[in-house]
């Protein structure tokens, strides 16, 4: 089994799926996609909640993000040939308390600087757009241009286009280490082999920390819980 290639990717969830697809489209086939797991999408693409938003980001991914919603997303269905769910409806960002409104006032100023359609609004017209928010809610900012899909089948989706176009995908291969050779990042070492590419890419989600380390690189990601029932 060929082992080298111009570019290796480590995570096969949807950033994984989506770069080598995009590779692809522009001529790089020679891509093999690295999944730990045993299923591709496994980790944080099979489980979240398929926001496809702009409102309360870090103002400098807003760039990236906008372009995708008004370039990207509305015509994604049909370029995977997959059922995406995109729908674009809007998103609310609710506040109970002063405090939730100067947060996120802030964070609405902050995305109107680079362009963002989002504004703050009251609790009053917040109950017209969903009417069955408790009286709690005194405020929210609202951008109309946000959204939702299903990250499980665009995901499928960049999967099966990415491997129609020649793109390779290895599942069952959790990455423990990365090696430099003349100072670049060229080495995947797994328990079972070692690849070698041009260019390495992690997509791995919270893994990622831990590989990159490898070859000292830290990137402070933490597993947070932003969620109780």
């Amino acid at each position: 089994m060929k082992n080298t290639a111009e570019v290796i990717i480590i995570g096969g969830g949807i950033i994984g799926c989506a770069v080598a697809y995009y590779l692809a489209k522009r001529g790089v086939t020679d891509v093999i996609v690295l999944e730990g797991s045993d299923h591709i999408g496994n980790g944080g693409s099979s489980r979240n909640g398929g926001g496809v938003r702009q409102s309360g980001r870090d103002v400098r991914e807003l760039p990236l993000v906008m372009y995708g919603i008004k370039n990207l997303w509305p015509n994604l269905s049909e370029e995977l040939q997959v059922d995406c769910e995109y729908h674009q409806d809007g998103n609310l960002r609710l506040g109970k308390t002063e405090k939730h409104r100067e947060i996120l006032t802030k964070l609405a100023n902050n995305a109107k600087g680079v362009g963002l359609d989002v504004r703050m609004i009251d609790g009053d017209e917040v109950r017209q757009i969903n009417p069955y928010l408790s009286d709690e809610v005194i405020c929210a900012s609202w951008c109309p241009t946000d959204g939702h899909a299903n990250p499980l089948t665009t995901t499928l989706g960049y999967y099966k286009m990415a491997r129609k176009m020649g793109v390779r995908f290895i599942s069952g291969e959790p990455v423990k280490e990365l090696r430099l050779i003349k100072g670049r990042i060229r080495q995947v070492i797994t328990p079972n082999s070692i690849y070698e590419g041009e260019s390495v890419l992690v997509a791995a989600g919270l893994d990622s920390r831990e590989i990159l380390t490898t070859v000292g690189i830290d990137i402070p990601m933490t597993n947070s819980l932003l969620e109780c029932l």
